[in-house]
C-alpha cells in the first residue's frame, strides 16, 4: 500500500502488527513505544524524520489510552510527572530544531539509527544486569534495585534557590512530597532536570521519552515499578503531544500510516494494562530489558544492511527481529495474565493506592 506523504510502499498487515504489539507493551510497560515505533518505521523503510513525526502521533494516542486505565489503578503521579513537563516541552522542541539541521546536511538517518543502537543497547544490558543481581535479594521494604542507594542520594539533592518569592505572597519553598511515588521530600528542580534530559531524547529520537524515562524513575529516583509505569505514560501524553506538534508543522507526519497503527493499539492496550495487576516489579523489568536490547539489534542490522556493508537480507532479519521478539512479549503477557487470573494472584493494593512489587 503507498503513503503518499510519507512516499513509501508499506504492507498495512505490517502496521497493524505493529500497532497491536505496541499497545499491548505500552500499557505493561508504561512506555510511549518509541523505541519499538520508531525503530520498527526505520526497519520497514519510511525515511528518518517521517518515522520520527508518525511514530510521535502514534505514541500519543496510545499514552492516553493507557494513561486513563492506569490512573483507575492509582499508577499515576500527577505532581511528578507535571515538574517533568517543565523541562519536557522546551527541551522536544530544541531536539526537532536539531533533527531538521542533521537532515539538512543528510546525517539524519545514519545518526539517528547509531543513537538508537548505542541507547538501547546500554539500557536493555543494564535492566538485565540489575535483574540478575538483585533477584536473590528480598526487601520488606518494596523493590530492590542495584541503585537503591543512588537514588535516595538523589532524591534527598537540595538545589538551589530553596524557595521562590511570589509578589504578593509569602515564599513557595521547592521541595515537595511526592507520596504516590513513596518520596517524602525532593527539590522541584530534580524532575525538573530529568525532563530536560528526557524530553530532549524524545525529539531527537522520535519517542515520547517513555522507554528512557521509565527506567530513569525507577533507577534514579527509586519509584516504585507500577507507578513509573504510569507516571511514564502520563507524561509521554504531553512530550508526545508538543513532538506531534512540531512535526506536523513541517509536514513530518502520516497521518494515514498512524491512523493504521492505532486501530490495533487500542485494543492490546487493555491487555497490557490488565496485566500489570497481575506481574511483580523485577519481572515487567526484565521482560523490558530483553525487548528493548532486541530494538538496539534489529536497528543495527538495519543500519549494516542500508549502508551497504552487509547483506541485504540482514533488513529483512531485522523485522524479523524487531517484531519476533517484541510479538513473544506479548504471548508472554497474555500466558501471565491469563494464569495470574486463574489462580485468581491479583497483587493487594497498598494505602498509597499504588500495588507493590
Amino acid at each position: 500500500m503507498l503513503f503518499p506523504n510519507a512516499g513509501v510502499e508499506i504492507n498495512p498487515a505490517l502496521l497493524l502488527g505493529l500497532g497491536l504489539i505496541l499497545g499491548t507493551l505500552s500499557g505493561f510497560f508504561g512506555v510511549g513505544g518509541g523505541f519499538l515505533i520508531t525503530g520498527g518505521l526505520l526497519v520497514f523503510g519510511v525515511p528518518p524524520l517521517f518515522a520520527v513525526g508518525t511514530g510521535l502521533t502514534v505514541i500519543m494516542g496510545t499514552s492516553m489510552i493507557n494513561t486513563l486505565k492506569h490512573r483507575r489503578v492509582g499508577n499515576v503521579d500527577f505532581r511528578l510527572g507535571f515538574l517533568m513537563v517543565l523541562g519536557t516541552v522546551p527541551a522536544v522542541f530544541l531536539a526537532s530544531r536539531l533533527n531538521s539541521q542533521l537532515e539538512a546536511w543528510d546525517v539524519a538517518g545514519p545518526v539517528l539509527r547509531y543513537t538508537y543502537v548505542i541507547f538501547l543497547g546500554a539500557l536493555g544490558i543494564f535492566i538485565l544486569y540489575d535483574h540478575i543481581k538483585t533477584r536473590t535479594l528480598r526487601s520488606s521494604a518494596g523493590e530492590t534495585t542495584s541503585t537503591r542507594s543512588l537514588a535516595q542520594r538523589i532524591s534527598s539533592l537540595r538545589i538551589p534557590p530553596h524557595s521562590i518569592g511570589i509578589p504578593g505572597y509569602m515564599s513557595v519553598p521547592t521541595t515537595i512530597s511526592l507520596r504516590t511515588s513513596g518520596i517524602e521530600r525532593i527539590s522541584i528542580w530534580v524532575p525538573i532536570i530529568i525532563g530536560v534530559g528526557v524530553g530532549f531524547f524524545a525529539g531527537l529520537l522520535g519517542a515520547g521519552g517513555g522507554f528512557i524515562l521509565m527506567p530513569v524513575l525507577i533507577f534514579v529516583l527509586g519509584v516504585p515499578t507500577t507507578v513509573a509505569v504510569g507516571t511514564d505514560l502520563f507524561q509521554v501524553v504531553i512530550t508526545g503531544s508538543v513532538g506531534t506538534l512540531f512535526y506536523a508543522l513541517d509536514a513530518r507526519v502520516d497521518l494515514l500510516m498512524a491512523l493504521i497503527m492505532l486501530a490495533t493499539a487500542s485494543a492490546g492496550a487493555q491487555l497490557g494494562v490488565a496485566a500489570t495487576r497481575y506481574v511483580d516489579g523485577s519481572r515487567i523489568r526484565f521482560l523490558y530489558g530483553i525487548t528493548v536490547l532486541s530494538g538496539s539489534i534489529s536497528v543495527a542490522l538495519e543500519q549494516v544492511s542500508d549502508s551497504g556493508v552487509g547483506p541485504e537480507f540482514l533488513s529483512d532479519l531485522a523485522t524479523i527481529v524487531l517484531l519476533g521478539v517484541s510479538g513473544t512479549m506479548c504471548v508472554i503477557i497474555t500466558k501471565m495474565l491469563i494464569s495470574a487470573k486463574r489462580k485468581g494472584s491479583i497483587r493487594p493494593q497498598t494505602r498509597t493506592g499504588r500495588t507493590p512489587s
